[in-house]
């Protein structure tokens, strides 16, 4: 299998720190929490808007712990690994890849997320029919041109799997605190709903006009 693009135009990123032990209930056995402190792991929220694909345009929602990367006899180092531990997308074609190519968990129900722009923050808003699932925001900081390694883990029936991501475009990022998030009750959200999520993340990530690339997955 060949590389596997999706363009966008927003990927809105944000890590906020969470119980450890409800991070580690989050991953498979195989996979341990990366603690930024002792006792707490890592939650990751990542909001998508592709504007093409081999299934078209859709938006996706990300939820996902990190976790310690794979060290690749190559030496290239991912800037964070992680276990997405439910998926959310607005089509039905969307969760039909995602599950068949890359064995990633979803809820199985089209979602929505809006994104507003307004003076350097954007606000994401992830719904279904208007029932609240998510809401969060960040800021920008300085914009550059980049490239990042990353690696994303998954797991089902089948295996146990590693995903190398390159994420180009636009990106901005820093740790001054200064975003939000707000978890509401809802079947998408049980497994962080009580998981004690710091309500302002500790880094805040903003790519845009860009492309992400899957590389052929790894058997682990």
């Amino acid at each position: 299998m060949s590389v596997t693009r999706y363009q966008f135009d927003r990927a809105i990123n944000a890590f906020f720190e969470m119980d450890r032990d409800r991070a580690k209930a989050c991953l498979p056995s195989h996979l341990e929490p990366m603690e930024v402190k002792h006792g707490l792991g890592v939650f990751a929220v990542t909001a998508f808007n592709f504007t093409d694909s081999e299934v078209g345009p859709y938006q996706e929602i990300v939820f996902a712990v990190i976790t310690p990367p794979v060290v690749t006899p190559d030496g290239h180092w991912p800037r964070s690994a992680f276990y997405p531990f439910v998926v959310g997308t607005s089509t039905e074609a969307a969760r039909t890849h995602a599950i068949e190519r890359w064995h990633l968990p979803h809820y199985m129900s089209d979602i929505h997320v809006d994104f507003e722009e307004n003076a350097g923050k954007v606000s994401v808003r992830v719904h279904e029919d208007n029932r609240p699932i998510l809401d969060f925001a960040i800021s920008a900081y300085k914009w550059s041109q980049v490239d990042h390694l990353y690696q994303a883990f998954t797991s089902d029936s089948s295996g146990d799997y590693r995903a190398d991501i390159t994420m180009h475009g636009e990106f901005t990022e820093h740790e001054e605190e200064s975003g939000e998030i707000t978890i509401h009750p809802h079947a998408m959200t049980e497994q962080i709903i009580h998981a004690d999520v710091q309500s302002w993340p500790f880094r805040e990530m903003w790519m845009r006009n860009g492309v992400q690339s899957f590389d052929p997955l790894h058997r682990m």
